[in-house]
């Protein structure tokens, strides 16, 4: 698993309020969990990659993998190009979800993004991403499952707290679906579903789907 520390000396030089952010992440978020579940090479596309903390933990989980960042923000784009200008097989691009297109890929990431995204957009990124990927190619959607319904109550006051009082995260609404919702969905469009609960040991609802592209 990918140390912690790498990470906070990558982003530290990013002031205060950056370096406590990728700090209270790990509290509160399996990301270092996601990567290892992950093919250890081929062609990565991150669709909502924000300042690049989980490219830089794809990247640093296995070298052997090229990754292509996209992301609505620009602010956090440059913020990323900065970071990793020196780095091999990194590249960060300012997109739209769902009017750009994608690159060709052999595994897609969306790390907390689509609850973010009304549901009928929702479907048409997932649709792109099946015809992004490469046959056998993997989709992981990291996001929040409905339940247990507790832990769902207390996301949604942190969600609201980011998004709407703090303005961390871009967005207004919140779009959760339930695990039996996404997994037909994620069925529907092309894809074989592994469902990985991660709420076990945080306050937060955390789900894993693992996808990959249908023969």
């Amino acid at each position: 698993m990918v140390d912690k520390k790498k990470l906070y000396a990558i982003f530290k030089s990013h002031g205060a309020w950056t370096a406590f952010y990728t700090r209270a992440k790990f509290k509160i978020c399996p990301l270092l969990a996601i990567e290892p579940l992950l093919p250890r090479a081929g062609r990565v596309l991150d669709l909502g990659c924000g300042n690049g903390l989980f490219a830089a933990i794809l990247k640093l989980g296995s070298p052997e993998r090229t990754i292509t960042g996209f992301d609505l923000d620009e602010k956090k784009i440059e913020a990323a190009r900065s970071t990793f200008k020196d780095w091999t097989g990194m590249e960060f691009s300012v997109g739209d979800l769902i009017a750009s297109d994608y690159p060709s890929a052999d595994i897609i990431t969306i790390i907390d993004v689509l609850y973010l995204i009304p549901l009928d957009a929702q479907e048409a990124i997932l649709l792109k991403c099946h015809a992004a990927l490469s046959a056998g190619g993997v989709l992981a959607v990291k996001d929040m499952d409905t339940r247990p319904r507790w832990k769902y109550a207390w996301n949604m006051i942190q969600e609201t707290l980011a998004v709407k009082i703090i303005g961390f995260t871009m967005g207004g609404r919140f779009y959760f679906q339930s695990r039996e919702n996404f997994t037909a969905l994620l069925d529907r469009v092309g894809f074989d579903v592994e469902v990985v609960p991660q709420h076990q040991g945080y306050w937060y609802p955390h789900i894993l789907y693992l996808a990959k592209k249908k023969a």
